[in-house]
């Protein structure tokens, strides 16, 4: 046997069968020990315990209460195993009333009949003892997957940091490239501003390690520093970091054209409505995203194509499927994409 086996606690109430099944299993070099009430027997509950072997006697019980909470208080990847000795006699009319004295809630449970052999009993307590060693080899991979997963949140944390030390460190670069040139300032502050919805996105996936973003919110806090007439409204949706990414810079190049050009360009009450939904699709359920300006001034499709549009229609390209629409009351995007692909993260692989 080795230490790992853990040691298996005997409840036997009557003295004599404790002793003999002491004895043989001492004599076998397991590690053993005695539990003299069913308190006792709790107090063995731990990871040292690999094995519970108890007579009938030991079933009659008025209050299981005090095993029920230990066993439901085990550990995920932990079941501790009863072995229970009964007499043949009732084996053979009763074997139905004997788990009904044994709470149903303790699932890992062999019956053994009595009198029985040397043999089958030592071998039911190396079965019991082997299933236990299955157990703690589950818990060392649990162990190792929650350790390497801490060591990714922290590898993330770290990388999430000096991401956000690169973003501040291109807006200065930008700035002092452009400060020479004061007729580019206003493709300067474009870019500072691309810049900085990205910074505002990587804060919003810094808050859950990188693990995806609510839609919801990444839509409000890409919009907020806008402080202009939009309405809001769609349910939780949860989308994976490179999803969230894509659409940050997309509601901010739509928010900056709308305030330059659309509804928002002007001292009218213009406004935009950002809705979202989800319906069924072909391949299961889809998002229905609508941009639609109103309020605003007359417009007309642009007779040359800007960075920004192309950087729209070539982001949400790779998402799904969108249609532009230049109505005279009022721009419109309307995007459609699978829900599955927009929530879908990418699994780091070692």
């Amino acid at each position: 046997m080795i230490a790992s086996d853990g040691k298996v606690v005997v409840y036997a109430p009557y003295a004599k069968d404790s002793a003999s099944i002491v004895g043989l299993l001492r004599g076998e070099h397991f590690d053993t020990d005695t539990a003299s009430s069913l308190a006792d027997l709790v107090g063995h509950f731990g990871e040292s315990l690999g094995a519970v072997l108890m007579s009938e006697e030991a079933l009659v019980q008025a209050d299981w209460s005090a095993l029920l909470k230990a066993v439901h208080n085990q550990p995920t990847w932990s079941s501790y195993p009863f072995i229970l000795l009964i007499s043949q006699k009732r084996s053979a009319v009763q074997t139905e009333a004997v788990y009904r004295l044994f709470p149903p809630e303790v699932a890992n449970v062999m019956v053994l009949e009595r009198p029985m052999s040397s043999t089958a009993l030592l071998s039911a307590v190396r079965w019991a003892l082997a299933g236990r060693r299955r157990q703690f080899v589950t818990k060392s991979h649990l162990d190792e997957l929650e350790r390497r997963a801490q060591q990714q949140r922290l590898l993330t944390r770290e990388l999430a940091h000096r991401v956000k030390n690169t973003i501040a460190m291109l807006q200065s670069i930008v700035g002092q490239t452009m400060r020479p040139h004061p007729e580019m300032a206003d493709v300067q502050e474009q870019i500072v501003e691309r810049f900085s919805a990205l910074a505002r996105t990587h804060d919003l996936l810094f808050s859950t390690d990188f693990q995806e973003a609510e839609f919801g919110e990444l839509v409000r806090q890409t919009l907020s520093v806008h402080s202009r007439n939009f309405v809001i409204k769609g349910p939780e949706i949860h989308f994976s970091p490179q999803a969230a990414l894509s659409f940050a810079l997309v509601i901010h190049e739509l928010a900056t054209n709308s305030i330059k050009y659309g509804a928002l360009s002007s001292d009218q009450s213009g406004q935009v409505d950002v809705m979202w939904e989800i319906q069924p699709g072909p391949n299961g359920d889809q998002l229905k995203f609508d941009w639609r300006e109103s309020g605003g001034p007359p417009v007309s499709a642009p007779a040359r194509k800007g960075f920004g549009s192309r950087l729209i229609r070539a982001t949400l390209g790779g998402l799904g499927q969108s249609e532009i629409s230049y109505a005279e009351e009022g721009f419109r995007l309307a995007f459609t994409g699978d829900l599955a692909g927009l929530a879908q993260s990418v699994t780091p692989t070692d």
